[in-house]
């Protein structure tokens, strides 16, 4: 009955809620428009690699995914130009630093030729799952250990990567280091170098001797560097963090354990590992992959697949040949609105042709061009306009596959369609109550305020005490307050005037009045007979000099609607719903067949 008066009302016409279904619908539909088999492979691979890190390196020609054949063959062919040169025997790092467009390849320098940071000359160190683009991270997993891979494209370019390690995981761990660096004056001759490098190795070695003999890692340290120490807190890393040679000598060690010398393009270090994280393949760690994947672009190869098994169910079917292609139209028609976001799509009215059928709808240049008028191209110039118009149509292609697919959720997945109706009727629902219950319960002050005349006796207060609370400054202060109060009882004056005689000169006590039940106060409750307190009545709290002094005995009464509004309010709102379900039993003329119902109940 509620639903029905939502639709009469034509609440599933409000914008703001039909907005609000289609967010639901697109997060529930998330699940139906990807390829499951295919999502469940990289969730079981990435749960594999996350148990190893590799060490590779790498040599780049960059080119990009959308660049013309010509350009892409020619990358390819340079490419390959330098995996001959390796597979003759040259030394990688040597070519990378000479060759590859990856520019941490290379030592950078100032302008006044000082060495700013040095080059990795392709060595890329550890990395596990995630830390790299999915298409690399793929090609470094998949090649053996020594191998140098084929051609591997990524959205950079052409990659040939050499794996030069393999090891079950790292994980995560704090550690402390000594460092003995060498001078990296760019003047130095290479003499020079050599016998820096020499005398810190020398200085390393003894350091580990010491800590080989048992000496403290403190003790240690403190004798060859002193209190302004080279001692560098690390806090918590992964493999990625720092270069593989440094990685490479952490392998293997516990919490407590030190390193023997690492020699890195710095210096020389000894590292203590202070803490450790293990990879553990719990409940956490899935989820943490799950999460991840969704992140990560391998996710694209799930709705890739998806895309084309949709193709596949539903005829799809391009019309072109070798002598028509309906595409190759758009490339002399554009001008270039297309780059500028200006493009509409009756500049091209005449071009009517099918370009592909799906489902047994046809998809005409038409519906193209009206894609690329809502979709604007901007910040593209860099493309030639052949390239533009594939990348465009590619996304046109997958973007109706996609609609198409999701188009038909409700009537190829009846569980789907229950769950949309659901949702529907929730938000509508909930809408309603909104309007007839609970915000009318919240605003309606005037009747809010009737309905709390007709309950307040519900909710009273207990019987109470009004009290004065006279703290004192000593006991002292207390006895001759407490006189000043029994004297002025006999002679009927006033309490507060007897407290500001007795604060004339020196500021000796101080009043407060507080209202409170039994169970409020432990000090009046220890001192009070609640059954038989009555005005007047004063006690004596020694141990902390006060003095309480009843000044009226409070009978059970209402509690303002203020304090007790929240518990009104629900209350009104569980009137106001009874009688709205009472009207509309009323107003539908509800009538129920009970013989008919009692007829399905089983014996």
């Amino acid at each position: 009955m509620k639903y029905a008066e939502a639709k009469a009302l034509q609440l599933d016409t409000m914008e703001r809620l039909k907005r609000e279904l289609n967010g639901y619908r697109e997060q529930a539909s998330a699940q139906y428009l990807t390829d499951k088999d295919v999502n469940e492979s990289i969730y079981n691979e990435a749960l594999e690699r996350i148990k190893w890190d590799i060490r590779a390196s790498h040599i780049l020609k960059t080119v990009s995914l959308n660049a013309s054949p010509k350009d892409t063959l020619a990358a390819y062919k340079s490419i390959m130009q330098v995996r001959d040169r390796l597979l003759k025997g040259e030394n990688f790092a040597t070519v990378a630093q000479e060759v590859s467009d990856d520019p941490s390849a290379k030592d950078r320098y100032s302008a006044g030729g000082e060495l700013m940071q040095y080059g990795n000359h392709g060595d890329l160190g550890y990395f596990t799952v995630f830390d790299m683009i999915y298409s690399f991270e793929s090609a470094a997993y998949n090649t053996p250990v020594g191998t140098l891979s084929m051609p591997i494209r990524t959205e950079f370019g052409y990659h040939l990567i050499l794996v030069q390690d393999k090891r079950p995981a790292f994980g995560k761990c704090k550690a402390i280091q000594m460092m003995c660096p060498f001078n990296r004056n760019v003047n130095l001759t290479n003499k020079e170098r050599q016998v820096n490098e020499n005398m810190q190795k020398l200085k390393i070695d003894s350091i580990y001797n010491d800590l080989l003999s048992g000496e403290d890692f403190e003790t240690v340290r403190h004798r060859y560097f002193g209190e302004n120490a080279t001692q560098e807190i690390i806090p918590m890393f992964s493999c990625s963090r720092f270069e593989g040679d440094f990685i490479a000598g952490l392998y293997g060690l516990k919490e407590g354990q030190f390193s023997k010398p690492l020699k890195t393009k710095y210096g020389w270090h000894i590292v203590k590992i202070t803490e450790t994280n293990p990879i553990n393949v719990d409940d956490d760690t899935k989820a943490l992959v799950r999460m991840k994947i969704m992140r990560d672009t391998r996710s694209n190869k799930s709705v890739e697949s998806f895309i084309e098994r949709v193709k596949r169910e539903n005829g799809f079917k391009e019309f072109k040949t070798n002598k028509n292609n309906p595409l190759s139209d758009f490339y002399t028609a554009l001008d270039s609105t297309i780059y500028n976001g200006t493009f509409k799509a009756e500049k091209i009215a005449n071009m009517k042709k099918a370009m592909f059928i799906l489902g047994g709808k046809t998809y005409t240049q038409q519906d193209f061009a009206m894609f690329l008028e809502k979709n604007p191209f901007t910040n593209m110039e860099d493309y030639d306009l052949v390239t533009l118009v594939n990348v465009a149509y590619k996304q046109f292609v997958d973007i109706s596959v996609m609609q198409y697919e999701d188009d038909n959720l409700e009537i190829k997945y009846p569980t789907f369609a229950n769950l949309m109706e659901e949702y529907k009727e929730g938000i509508l629902l909930y809408e309603l109550s909104e309007q007839k219950v609970w915000k009318k319960a919240e605003t309606d002050s005037a009747g809010l305020e009737n309905f709390y005349k007709t309950i307040n006796h519900k909710y009273l207060y207990p019987k109470r005490i009004q009290l004065l609370d006279i703290k004192c400054v000593d006991k002292k202060a207390m006895q001759k307050v407490k006189s000043a109060l029994d004297k002025g009882a006999s002679k009927s004056i006033p309490v507060q005037e007897s407290i500001e005689k007795l604060n004339a000169k020196s500021i000796i006590c101080v009043a407060d009045t507080i209202v409170c039940w039994k169970g409020q106060n432990q000090t009046l409750d220890s001192l009070c007979d609640w059954t038989i307190a009555k005005k007047g009545d004063m006690f004596v709290n020694e141990s902390n000099n006060e003095i309480l002094q009843i000044q009226n005995i409070l009978l059970p009464s209402p509690k303002p609607l203020e304090e007790i509004k929240g518990l009104i309010v629900s209350e009104y709102q569980d009137v106001l719903e009874k009688e709205w379900i009472e009207q509309l039993h009323k107003d539908n003329k509800i009538w129920v067949d009970r013989q008919t119902i009692y007829t399905l109940i089983k014996q």
